[in-house]
């Protein structure tokens, strides 16, 4: 889709290390110039934590910030936009500074200078096309079990991103989508239960729900089981309008259909089991 440019949104979770904001867009042949901002409020007139500012006029990408007056700037690091060109501005939020790429490639960091939790809106303006902007709330090594709430909740189109490394000797290991952050007493909305040896399931991958503290119908049906104890793998979730989708190392798995409604009572994260996280990725 395209956003109206100007355009302001709201961030959909406090700028914390890990988390990611991309924006994907095309410079048109006319441009002077745009910038991407992130700002306390609905403009740059507001306290502003970073204001990146491509200006084809000059060939720089300006970095400043806003906080009752512009600050100073700072212009090094080349020029990597082209008139007429699609880009992507990758900004990742660490504890000292915004971390940019332009196309995948490293660009510059920019030092906090204001409290970067202060920004709670992405204000876009100038020469430019936004066709995708992008939130990803990266969760770094957490431990298990985890239980974490879904910044911006379930619907069609959201992803959930799952590294990890099923422990040696493992047993067991499940992802659960849940309407609450309690997996014992709240529904569960997708139960996916990775099972090495456990019970009488022997390398199955297990899928149901539970409503009203009752589980439902097992399905066990799968081509191949996708899991190896001390193998790193990357579990992919993907929401639709009928069902949840899941991918195992950029390959299909299966699918499940939803059996609860609505999708916005989903709101939680549990990973528990016999199984080391990486990283997980909210889209």
């Amino acid at each position: 889709m395209a956003y109206s440019v100007p355009h302001t949104g709201n961030i959909p979770f406090n700028l914390s290390d890990g988390k990611e904001i991309i924006v994907d867009g095309v410079v048109p042949p006319y441009a002077g110039r745009f910038s991407i901002n992130l700002c306390s409020g609905q403009t740059y007139d507001s306290d502003t934590a970073l204001h990146f500012n491509p200006r084809f006029d000059q060939n720089e990408v300006v970095r400043t910030h806003n906080r009752g007056g512009w600050g100073a700037e700072e212009k090094h690091g080349g020029f990597p936009f082209y008139k007429g060109g699609a880009f992507e501005v990758k900004i990742i939020v660490r504890h000292h500074a915004f971390q940019i790429f332009v196309n995948n490639t490293f660009f510059c960091d920019f030092n906090h200078r204001i409290p970067k939790e202060t920004a709670r809106f992405l204000y876009i303006a100038g020469d430019v096309t936004i066709n995708r902007i992008a939130y990803l709330d990266v969760i770094q090594n957490p431990p298990v079990p985890l239980t974490t709430f879904i910044n911006g909740g379930i619907y069609p189109g959201r992803k959930i991103v799952i590294d990890g490394i099923p422990r040696p000797g493992a047993s067991r290991f499940n992802i659960n989508l849940v309407c609450g952050p309690n997996f014992d007493a709240n529904d569960v909305a997708l139960h996916f239960d990775a099972r090495f040896n456990y019970g009488d399931s022997h390398n199955t991958v297990v899928r149901t729900h539970k409503a009203g503290g009752g589980w439902g119908a097992e399905e066990k049906h799968c081509s191949y089981f996708p899991f190896v104890p001390n193998v790193p793998f990357e579990i992919l979730i993907l929401v639709e309008s009928h069902g949840f989708k899941i991918a195992v190392n950029n390959q299909h798995f299966v699918e499940f259909n939803h059996r609860l409604h609505p999708l916005q009572r989903i709101d939680h994260l549990n990973v528990q089991g016999d199984v080391t996280l990486t990283q997980v990725k909210f889209v």
